[in-house]
């Protein structure tokens, strides 16, 4: 009877060490997951709040590339291989002088050997350790980061003037600025103890794409004030490299930044957060709910009972597609992302350009590795974000087993908008 006693109390003891040690290991499996998506939440942030940086256009700074992805859509990497995106999350485009330094110019600082100098031209770029306004660049007997490239990238110079546009037969004014190719075959700079120089090619195709026009050559101001690399950066659920679609199995995918480019036309493809299940992103755009533009969108105001009834445009099913169309003519942009109430100003009849887009809502769902067949707490079935459509690994169509979830949201305000 004592041996029979003590061998059910035994029994129960590791019943319940075998649970507790379970329990213990899915948390801390959650926890590290929740850990890995704050700094790839922090990552987003960063590069999202550098949308812009190098005055850029507002309308396709940033660019909502796919939302809810129908599958079956992937990016290739520097090597070639293929990075499939999770169907029904969202992929989001930023562009700006993100990953690099920004540096200031005077006049003098860009020629193109003879005039009329055009976008036709290739540019030769000067950028001095201090620059004639006395804003330093570079240590004296060093060099700029940019010396460090090793592959072709774009650059941008700005002008301190503005060109003029026209969208839905709206007259804008922006800045205005060229994007050129920088080749970095053999010696692609020359140096001396205070300056750095090199030639970039504004009539590339590719880098034409990335101005806010792309239309007739213009002759260029002899008045630049700034430049820097022009970086464009996506990020996307990536479930690895077969298209997993239609598999049942739990693909454990990953926030990915992928980074273009221009030699090759791909992305340099890196995990940021492990086991994300869902991305979401929404766009505060100014008057999306039909009220005056007050150049703010707030992040506590949220009604998702209809489309439009709030100034979130993506966190209701079809909004995005509906509402921020990209433009028929290249380069792509946003005809929503600018404010078109501004009225023009007399005499010239254009109005100065003004940002509709003010913010960016980040949403992600991080699961545990493992799934934890007798949970059924909070989000063990899966936990839906915004207009997703992304299923669940825990539905009767995938894994049907239960995972540990956390949901995690951020709305960046866009500070080169302001």
């Amino acid at each position: 009877m004592a041996v029979s006693i003590l061998t059910a109390v035994t029994a129960g003891f590791y019943a319940l060490l075998e649970s507790s040690n379970r329990i213990a290991k899915q948390e801390t499996m959650l926890v590290e997951a929740q850990q890995g998506a704050r700094t790839g939440m922090f990552e987003l942030s960063r590069v999202v709040r550098q949308a812009r940086a190098g005055q850029l256009f507002y309308g396709n700074a940033v660019l909502p590339l796919a939302n809810n992805s129908p599958g079956g859509t992937s990016i290739a990497d520097l090597a070639g291989e293929l990075h499939y995106v999770r169907k029904g999350t969202d992929v989001l485009g930023v562009r700006g002088v993100l990953l690099g330094d920004r540096y200031s110019l005077t006049a003098g600082d860009v020629t193109c050997g003879s005039l009329p100098c055009s976008a036709d031209r290739p540019m030769t770029v000067t950028i001095r350790s201090t620059a004639r306004n006395g804003i330093p660049n570079f240590p004296s007997g060093g060099a700029p980061a940019l010396a460090s490239r090793t592959r072709a990238f774009y650059f941008a110079v700005v002008y301190g003037t503005l060109q003029n546009i026209t969208i839905s037969n709206t007259a804008f004014l922006v800045p205005l600025y060229y994007v050129g190719l920088v080749d970095t075959t053999g010696s692609w700079y020359s140096q001396t103890t205070d300056t750095f120089t090199f030639t970039m090619d504004p009539h590339d195709s590719g880098a034409r794409l990335r101005n806010a026009v792309n239309g007739t050559v213009r002759e260029l101001v002899q008045s630049p004030y700034s430049c820097g690399p022009v970086d464009e950066v996506l990020f996307f659920v990536d479930e690895g490299t077969s298209d997993a679609t239609a598999v049942a199995a739990d693909t454990h995918p990953s926030l990915a930044e992928a980074i273009f480019d221009p030699s090759t036309g791909r992305y340099d493809v890196q995990p940021l957060t492990e086991e994300v299940e869902d991305f979401q992103v929404a766009y505060g755009v100014d008057g999306a709910d039909g009220s005056a533009h007050d150049r703010g969108v707030s992040p506590v105001r949220v009604d998702t009972s209809a489309v439009n009834r709030d100034e979130w445009v993506g966190n209701v099913a079809g909004e995005v597609e509906a509402g921020l169309t990209f433009s028929a003519t290249e380069p792509h942009f946003i005809d929503a992302f600018l404010d078109h109430t501004v009225s023009p100003s007399v005499p010239d009849l254009f109005s100065r350009a003004v940002p509709a887009l003010r913010s960016i809502w980040l949403s992600l769902v991080v699961k545990g590795r493992d799934p934890e067949i007798r949970y059924d707490g909070p989000g063990a079935r899966g936990i839906k974000i915004l207009d997703s459509t992304a299923i669940s690994f825990s539905s009767p169509t995938k894994t049907d087993r239960p995972y540990r979830r956390r949901e995690m949201n951020l709305a960046v305000s866009l500070r080169n908008y302001q």
